[in-house]
């Protein structure tokens, strides 16, 4: 009986198969400890492959593992010029920021776990561009930070660039290490439960001050 011909994977295909297998082993071995051997086996793939699509172990890592920060960027500009005519509530907007991260980093969690897992290890070039692009997501979220601080007038820009890299990694590790820090079973939230809490956080504490009524309810409330 003849063998049907093998049918021939388009470039497309192959190119998403080794972003996957590359976002796995980077993250179950680190930068400095994996091959282009492991990579092409995970992928079930012959190494040339790697070559052809993406030129070395350096242009995978980077393709594989900045993937989701660069749709970050891209989200949260688009969602934030979505709003500049008919402006949106400050919760609308929060919400719809928190869920494109979570919705990006869960759906390349094998590429944040890699790349943290390599960052202390990864070559000079590699490091480098992975601290620009990380670099350029935070001060295009800082300029959007700003702008609504000045808008909004409740929330200052003082300090906020480091409050916006600390709600990025809290909504990073409740996508990407959920595992760990929520409860399993039927204690676990929904995602939306998840997101309107990490809305919340991000919300009201990125004023880094006390509620007045709260202050004025511990005022007097405290002994003479």
């Amino acid at each position: 009986m003849t063998k049907p011909p093998r049918t021939r994977r388009r470039t497309s295909e192959v190119r998403e198969l080794l972003l996957d297998a590359a976002a796995a082993v980077f993250a179950r071995k680190g930068y400095a400890a994996t091959t282009t051997d492991d990579i092409a086996a995970e992928a079930g793939v012959a190494r040339t492959l790697i070559f052809r699509h993406f030129g070395s172990k350096s242009d995978l890592f980077r393709a594989s593992q900045l993937q989701p920060f660069i749709d970050l960027m891209e989200g949260f500009r688009a969602s934030w010029n979505a709003q500049e005519i008919e402006v949106w509530t400050a919760e609308r907007l929060m919400r719809t920021m928190v869920e494109q991260m979570y919705d990006s980093f869960r759906a390349h969690r094998h590429g944040v776990l890699g790349l943290a897992s390599s960052v202390e290890v990864l070559d000079q070039e590699a490091a480098r561009e992975a601290r620009e692009v990380l670099d350029k997501v935070f001060a295009d979220v800082f300029e959007i930070g700003k702008q609504e601080a000045r808008r909004r007038g409740w929330f200052s820009e003082k300090d906020l660039e480091l409050s916006i890299r600390m709600i990025v990694g809290m909504v990073a590790s409740m996508s990407t290490m959920d595992m760990l820090f929520l409860p399993a079973g039927r204690a676990r939230p929904s995602k939306n439960q998840i997101l309107d809490h990490l809305t919340a956080l991000a919300l009201y504490g990125i004023r880094l001050r006390a509620d007045e009524t709260t202050t004025r309810a511990e005022g007097a409330a405290a002994p003479d």
